[in-house]
């Protein structure tokens, strides 16, 4: 680690987070990013998109991610590669916990992840940033060899 963010901050926030932004690189290199919903267990970062989205298509052929969170004056960014989750328990895991994340005010539905087309992703975040008050003097970096996660 450099810096001196505590790495509970970085949790207590990811865990709060409704959404935040996966971006991706098309075949021709051109960068894509889109807003999702995700959720978090301290470790490793989920997110969901329909088999035929750009970012899909964009996973398919290189799987590398930056994920950002925040705004610009209070960052969170992490770097790792997108991997297609294809495990049944853990796929109603993360469905389950996306559920009781997302729910609807009105209705009290709730958010799933298990709908024809959907597909999971898992991200072991390898390189995690992180700067408050737009003051990067103060970034604090982990890496995955730090056994933070």
């Amino acid at each position: 680690m450099k810096g001196h963010i505590p790495w509970s901050r970085v949790d207590a926030q990811l865990c709060a987070l409704r959404s935040l932004w996966v971006s991706t690189s098309r075949p021709d290199g051109r960068p894509h990013a889109m807003p999702v919903w995700f959720t978090w267990d301290g470790h490793t970062l989920y997110f969901a998109t329909h088999s035929s989205s750009q970012k899909a298509r964009n996973l398919r052929h290189q799987p590398e991610v930056i994920i950002h969170a925040g705004d610009g004056d209070d960052v969170i960014v992490l770097e790792g590669e997108a991997v297609l989750v294809t495990d049944q328990a853990e796929l109603q895991r993360v469905d389950a916990e996306r559920g009781a994340k997302y729910v609807d005010p009105p209705t009290g539905a709730r958010d799933t992840i298990l709908v024809d087309g959907t597909m999971l992703y898992r991200v072991h975040p390898r390189h995690v940033m992180t700067w408050m008050y737009g003051d990067l003097r103060g970034r604090t970096d982990w890496w995955a060899h730090d056994g933070v996660w």
